[in-house]
Parts: structure tokens; sequence; C-alpha cells
């Protein structure tokens, strides 16, 4: 059992040994940011009830890349969210991309990735296909990061820039170009636009997808559901926010569930896995009380992933795959989450804003917005203060130590910046989904400021 209210403790070593043989005490500042359980939580009493348009504007929205026709999407390809093929020559001609090995790419890197890429005869390989393994969607052709200068604060691991998204196993696309090598494959996802590695991909016919949208649907619960067919050696782990085509067996508690798989020449072909009906979300499943508690704990506590790396999740795709078990569509950016909605702007002192959020916010149902952050409001503490659900990197930090800053001159360290009038910034890490109060971050001798000071708008979904 968690205790009802975790403590994270949090030091910032100012100076040391480590920088100077002066063996004179440092300022220490230990600070503590409260964390709660989502024990703690008051949960809605009574069921909302999910339209079945909304479930049906989910499903659309998912399969949009095989719903498009390929003219349609040339035609408007600049409309849909990740980066275009020009970003290539950005990358190529920027010198400014650190990887990681903590140095920029050198020119014949970057020379060696563009030109697997023949950008005269694009798009050359319009298909349909499907992913078959939890994958990662990049803005280029490559694994290798693009980092921002790893001193800055806030830079370096884990925001690799050049990571647009994971994409879950069972996700349809619609495939466009094809690299010289057939590793990579330019694609249109639900989500975004970019690079996914061919091996995880498979094609589909005409057949395939008839059959597969023949289906109802279902998203797993949790993120520890095998999918296994016992005809094949070929499983894949479920994840909360995967779309799972399903049947009802002849057994109540049992239900088929199909996932997808590449043969010999790389085209998809259904398995069948059998698993216990409560792991599936179904229409069925309801947004109450004991679901949103059983999902909140399968979330909490887990790694931070930016832009789903280590197939770990950031703040929108926590959102967006919490709210897709009851078939609510969310973008996968975070800035257009805030779209969906029913905006309301927050502004004025931070009294202003607590009294905003508290009367007008709907817990569980409300997303709070700073740049490129996104929280759910999910009620309040027993004080009173407005309460989180995110996943988040860190707290910004901002101190002074005249000796730290003589040795920033001359030896960068990763993630503290000076700045001109000479205090320091850095990042003070959370690392994990956690919930937490609006105002984390105030009381610690100014290193850190309350989240509320930035956070400007909210959303309020399923109205």
């Amino acid at each position: 059992m968690r205790d009802p209210m975790r403590h994270i403790l949090f030091s910032l070593v100012l100076g040391g040994s480590m920088i100077s043989c002066n063996t004179e005490p440092q300022a220490n500042s230990n600070f503590r940011i409260a964390t709660f359980s989502g024990a703690d939580l008051t949960y809605p009493k009574n069921p909302l009830k999910i339209e079945d348009s909304t479930r049906t504007r989910f499903i659309e929205n998912f399969f949009l890349p095989w719903s498009l026709e390929a003219e349609k999407v040339l035609a408007s390809l600049e409309l849909f969210p990740g980066k275009d093929l020009t970003f290539l020559q950005n990358y190529l001609e920027d010198n400014q991309w650190y990887g990681e090995n903590k140095k920029p790419h050198k020119r014949f890197i970057r020379e060696e990735i563009v030109s697997n890429i023949s950008t005269a005869d694009f798009p050359n390989f319009q298909k349909k296909g499907i992913v078959v393994s939890h994958t990662n969607l990049r803005r280029i052709p490559s694994n290798k990061p693009g980092f921002d200068t790893y001193s800055k604060a806030g830079e370096g691991y884990p925001f690799d820039y050049f990571q647009e998204t994971n994409l879950w196993a069972n996700t349809p696309l619609q495939l466009l170009h094809l690299s010289k090598d057939k590793q990579w494959c330019y694609v249109l996802s639900p989500y975004y636009k970019g690079w996914v590695p061919m091996h995880d991909l498979a094609l589909v016919s005409d057949e395939f997808m008839a059959q597969w949208r023949s289906k109802r649907y279902g998203v797993p619960v949790s993120d520890q559901i095998t999918l296994s067919d016992p005809t094949s050696n070929y499983a894949v782990t479920g994840k909360m926010g995967m779309v799972l085509p399903i049947e009802e067996t002849a057994d109540p508690k049992i239900i088929s569930a199909f996932y997808a798989n590449a043969d010999e020449n790389q085209l998809a072909h259904l398995l069948r896995a059998e698993i216990d009906s409560d792991q599936i979300a179904t229409d069925a499943y309801k947004f109450d009380a004991e679901h949103l508690k059983q999902l909140i704990s399968q979330l909490e506590g887990r790694p931070y992933g930016w832009g789903g790396y280590l197939e770990n999740r950031d703040c929108s795709s926590m959102i967006r795959d919490l709210m897709a078990t009851f078939k609510f569509w969310l973008p996968r950016d975070s800035g257009d989450q805030l779209k969906v909605g029913n905006v309301v702007e927050l502004t004025g002192s931070l009294e202003d804003k607590l009294e905003v959020i508290t009367s007008q916010g709907i817990p569980f149902r409300t997303i709070l917005r700073k740049k490129g952050h996104n929280m759910l409001y999910v009620g309040k503490s027993a004080d009173g203060e407005p309460l989180i659900f995110h996943a988040a990197w860190g707290l910004r930090t901002t101190y002074t130590n005249p000796q730290l800053s003589e040795f920033l001159k001359d030896y960068p360290i990763e993630g503290l910046t000076q700045q001109p009038n000479g205090t320091i910034t850095g990042r003070n890490i959370m690392g994990e989904a956690m919930i937490t109060s609006v105002l984390a971050g105030s009381g610690n001798q100014g290193i850190t400021y309350p989240m509320l000071e930035d956070i400007y708008a909210m959303t309020i979904l399923l109205e």
C-alpha cells in the first residue's frame, strides 16, 4: 500500500569539493515537493455517459490514414501535424544538433542520413500499412538523437527533438515514401507524419482492412497485457491507448483481441489472442469512479518519456491514452489538446487562477495548460488546493552560487546555465507521472516557483 501522501526529497547541493579544494561548508538547499496518491483523490459519484457519436469520432480519427484517398493526402499534406520532407534540408544545414556523444552531428553524418532519401520522386511508395511492433515516428529517417545544447537548463536528455511520438502496434498508416535502403518509410499516422522503420510495419490489403474494420474495438486498461496467438511465436504487449479489434467468445470472462503481424513478404495478417475480458475496456466501460481509479493507478509512478521514448509517456500522451480508454479522441500534441473542448483563459493573480480552476474546472475532464506542458485537473486536496495528474520531467530552478558560476565559465555542466545576471538555472527532476498541487514548487526559498504562475488556460472536455 502506498502512503496517502508521499514526499520526494530533492536536494540541490550548491558548491562542494567537486569544483574546488576549498573545504569550507557550502550552502545547501533542501526542499520538498508534496505528491499525492490516486487513493487520496475524490472521484465522481455518478458515471458520465459517453455518447455513441463520441466513440464514432474516435474510431474515425484513428482510421483516418486508411480512409483518406492518397490524392487528398498529397494535396493537403502540409496541413497534417509533423515535419515535411523539407526538414531534411534544414537538418543538413544545421550544425547545432547534438548527438549521443554530446557533440554536434558532423556534416558527413548529416549527409549520410539525408542522401538516403530521394525527394525528386516523392511519393514513391503509396500504400496502406499498419504498425506491427511498438515503434517511434521520427522527424528524420534515423534513430540518432537530436538534442539542443546539453548545458542549457532543461535540454539534453531526454529531449530528443527528432522524436515525434511513439506509435503503438495496430496503428493504421498511409505510406508515402521509401528510403533508398528500404529501411525507413515516410508515413501519415493518426497523430503525426514522419519516418518509421520499415521492419515495424506491414502492408495491408483491401481484404485485411475490411476484416479489421468489421469488428468492435477495445482498449487495454493497463500496460501489462500480453497478446499471444497460440498458433504463432509472435506476441506483443498491450498498451493503454492501443486500439484492439475484439470479438466475444462463448465464455463471458474471455474476449478475443486481434493484433497484426507481417509475413515473409511484409504483408499483414491477423493474429488472435484470448485474454480476460476485464483487461479490455469496451463500450460498456463507464467513465466512473471505479474505472478512473483503476486507470490512474496504472499510470501513476511510470517514468516520463519525451515523445514516448522507451515506450514511456510524456504529458500529452499520458492524458491521450487515459482518455482513449473511454474512446474520447485527443490530438497527440499538447498545444492541440487545448483546442479540444471549452477553453477558459486563466489570468490575474494566483488567487484568481485558483478560484477559476476550482469553480469552473471539472475533475478528470479538465486539462490545465502551461507552455509545453499539459496537466489533468483531478480535484482538490484536503486543504482545498487544486490537484493535477501529470507526467513531468522537472521544475525550473534558479539560484546563486558565485563559486559554481566561476566554474561554469570554463567547465559547462549538463543542465546548468549561467544567466547574464549571474544566476544559475537548472531543473529539479521529477521524471514520472505524479499527482501534485498546482502550487508545486512554492515555498522553496525562491529556487523553484509555483507551477500555477505559468498556467494560462484550461480546456474542459466531454461537456
